[in-house]
């Protein structure tokens, strides 16, 4: 089996992997490095898109490429209770993976020194000072290698392990009567027997919206079920009754309170597999750039990927651990619990909570909107186990 050497080695060539090495040489930080990304799936398919909450005054390395954004936001409970969202300076903001892939992968490709190889990684390994990938058909090598390569982990009998599993269309239509400026934030006005579920719903324009079937649970619906479900929604909640799909997807993102490893030597983990995905909500595209710019301000500083503070801190992570084994309870169902916190709390609140820039007045506000009889069990039950 061939070997070789390298200074960089990214394993998975997904959102987390490519903006690492797109933002470390936009700013000249890796401007000398070899560098190779491994990633088993060419990206040239929309597969995902990526929504996030953004402060007007904020802005991410990827502004160019956003796809769109609103601030105009309404959240609706299992019992159609409509709730207009104060979000203050927040507006809701989505990139499309066709585009990011496209730009990242453009730019990237213009650089020599950065290698591509479409191969399954079979393990990675730290050894003294260095660290190794080993693929189907050869060795690597490298100073640092970063991994976004999200595995299952074995799991303690105290980590709850929840799934935000979901499928989203695209569609085209004549009957949307709604705005194309206001989104449907979280809708719960659909069935509650799987979970926590909820829909949002993203207007394009007048013709064109995407709706998602979201639901919180430990255990994945068929796609028939899936289908069903998006299909009694468009019928029965948006009214609208002729579409076309132009265009579908899928995906599973873990919510689970399991202490991730950020890194084993020399090999550092970013992205889900780094922990990066908020266990509350799921939440992993910002979190897992605020990760990236501690590790590019890492190096700058000190040449080396190495930081010590978490853009997830351990209040959160214990908050988000309370908050999962309510739901695993199932006392306290999860549309009731998100219909409270909305009802009670401004969303701009709620949004510093889910970005980890809370106060612990903001946190206390949280918590005191929700019914505390159901969270004082398992908050000493994580407390207990951490």
């Amino acid at each position: 089996m061939q070997s070789e050497r390298y200074d960089i080695i990214v394993c998975g060539g997904g959102m987390a992997g490519l903006s690492l090495v797109y933002r470390a040489l936009k700013v000249g930080v890796w401007s000398k490095q070899k560098i190779l990304i491994v990633e088993k799936n060419r990206k040239d398919q929309n597969d995902r898109t990526w929504c996030f909450w953004q402060k007007e005054e904020d802005q991410t390395a990827f502004e160019e490429i956003i796809f769109r954004k609103w601030n105009d936001l309404l959240f609706f409970s299992n019992d159609g209770k409509e709730i207009k969202l104060d979000t203050g300076s927040y507006g809701y903001t989505m990139i499309r993976s066709i585009d990011f892939y496209k730009h990242v992968l453009s730019f990237l490709e213009s650089h020599d020194q950065v290698r591509f190889i479409n191969e399954e990684v079979k393990s990675v390994l730290n050894k003294v000072g260095d660290a190794e990938v080993i693929t189907e058909t050869a060795t690597y090598n490298a100073k640092y290698v970063f991994n976004s390569i999200y595995i299952k982990p074995t799991l303690k009998p105290h980590d709850q392990y929840f799934l935000q599993h979901f499928k989203g269309i695209k569609i085209q239509t004549d009957e949307f009567k709604g705005d194309p400026s206001q989104i449907n934030f979280m809708d719960f006005r659909t069935s509650q027997e799987n979970g926590a579920t909820f829909f949002y719903t993203l207007p394009f324009s007048q013709t064109e919206i995407f709706t998602e079937y979201t639901i919180f649970s430990k255990k994945l619906l068929t796609q028939e079920e899936y289908d069903a479900g998006i299909r009694k929604y468009i019928n029965d909640i948006l009214k609208i009754k002729n579409y076309k799909i132009i265009e579908e997807e899928c995906g599973v993102i873990p919510m689970t309170d399991y202490s991730f490893e950020r890194r084993s030597g020399n090999v550092i983990n970013i992205g889900s597999a780094g922990g990066d995905t908020r266990a509350s909500t799921g939440y992993t595209f910002l979190n897992t750039q605020k990760t990236i710019s501690k590790i590019i301000h890492s190096f700058t500083e000190n040449n080396h990927p190495f930081f010590k503070d978490e853009q997830i801190s351990k209040k959160h992570k214990v908050l988000d651990a309370t908050f999962l084994n309510v739901f695993d309870l199932g006392l306290y169902p999860g549309d009731e619990i998100f219909t409270d916190l909305f009802k009670n709390v401004k969303a701009k609140t709620v949004f510093k909570f889910l970005d980890s820039e809370s106060s612990v007045i903001d946190d206390l506000k949280i918590m005191s909107s929700l019914k505390a009889k159901y969270f004082i069990g398992p908050f000493l039950k994580v407390l207990a186990n951490k």
